[in-house]
């Protein structure tokens, strides 16, 4: 029998999947969606206002985490509106957007240094292929699938492991260096993670790798590091921002990040991902 995880809260588990964070979720035939969470292989689907997964163990704190289903969106949705007109009539076009709380820091980093100027496709099979080829298997219901191998997994494999793996621009390289600093102590993912760690600190530290730039940092400050406030700018969000800046002088890079924060508050974050939203529809919908 499937575990059964009652939400209690506006959520639409296709539309939070599909919202291009996590990029290791796959759809199933039978309409449930396949991922490996922290190790972890499962089949989820929403059903009657729950979350039915099939899994190998009890996985309902990590999926509450992960979806974060633990918060009151409503709070930070009603900040967001006090603070910005246009943001308040995305939260009602768009009431199931959410910023996921990846459990792994160190998969999430790996996936954002293949996301430099790559489609969400391609970092997913880029990702898979560094787990097929270094993790270790987890099975369910006859599917196998591979976990995220460790900082130490890879540092073990050499550089000329990943090198194999063809992933293009220097990003084999890029992830073995960010394997190395985590190794050698210099780049602590797990506590940047705690709330005593703050935004500054976060992106800092992880722009010290080779490969990690302003949007890199931010996305994984974001959507693993449990902050809020960071304002990834992609083009998507670049464009989004020209509304606020129509005579044209709009900042970029630290300075379009500060203002952002400045504006939106403490969940910039949350407004980054309703812009992002909306301006990909835009353009699918031309």
């Amino acid at each position: 029998m499937p575990h059964r995880l009652i939400i209690g809260q506006p959520f639409d588990l296709h539309a939070v999947l599909d919202g291009t964070q996590d990029f290791r979720w796959c759809q199933m035939s039978d309409g449930w969606r396949s991922g490996v969470l922290n190790g972890n292989l499962l089949h989820l689907r929403q059903l009657d206002g729950a979350l039915e997964y099939r899994a190998k163990a009890n996985l309902d704190h990590l999926l509450i985490s992960y979806f974060r289903l633990d918060e009151d969106v409503e709070i930070l949705r009603a900040e967001l509106s006090a603070r910005d007109a246009h943001v308040a009539k995305l939260v009602k076009r768009y009431p199931y957007l959410r910023v996921l709380r990846q459990p792994d820091p160190w998969e999430c980093t790996a996936a954002y240094v293949c996301s430099a100027t790559n489609s969400v496709d391609s970092i997913g099979k880029m990702v898979e292929k560094v787990a097929k080829t270094l993790g270790r298997p987890v099975e369910l219901d006859g599917e196998v699938r591979y976990a995220f191998p460790s900082p130490q997994r890879v540092v073990e494999a050499g550089v000329e492991t990943l090198e194999r793996l063809r992933l293009g621009m220097d990003r084999h390289t890029k992830i073995f260096a960010a394997a190395q600093r985590i190794c050698a102590g210099r780049l602590d993912l797990r506590r940047l993670s705690q709330p005593e760690a703050c935004y500054a600190e976060a992106k800092r530290r992880l722009m010290a790798c080779r490969g990690i730039g302003n949007k890199i940092a931010d996305c994984i400050a974001l959507f693993a590091l449990d902050k809020m406030e960071a304002f990834p700018v992609d083009r998507w969000v670049e464009r989004a921002m020209k509304r606020y800046f129509p005579s044209g002088n709009q900042p970029v890079g630290d300075e379009l990040v500060m203002w952002a924060q400045d504006h939106f508050g403490r969940y910039a974050g949350y407004a980054n991902q309703l812009l992002f939203r909306e301006q990909r529809d835009r353009s699918y919908q031309r």
